[in-house]
């Protein structure tokens, strides 16, 4: 059974936070260094919003994360 766009971004954002967690980082700390709007995080975590290809590439870096370690990114567009 293959996922849903909505369930692949779900686990995109779960495994998001847990690296953020992991990392020590409160969600206000990576949004001011990312320069986005803590809102706007706490969208992607949550699974409602996918992170664009830079954003994800710039959160990544941050939390000393392997791309290769998240799930399969859903589709960037409807």
């Amino acid at each position: 059974m293959t996922q849903s766009r909505r369930e692949r971004a779900e686990a995109l954002g779960a495994a998001l936070k847990a690296a953020r967690q992991q990392a020590g980082l409160s969600m206000e700390e990576v949004a001011e260094h990312l320069e986005l709007g803590v809102e706007v995080l706490a969208r992607v975590e949550r699974g409602v919003m996918v992170p664009t290809i830079p954003t994800l590439s710039r959160l990544c870096a941050l939390m000393k994360l392997d791309p290769d370690s998240l799930p399969d990114l859903p589709e960037l567009s409807d």
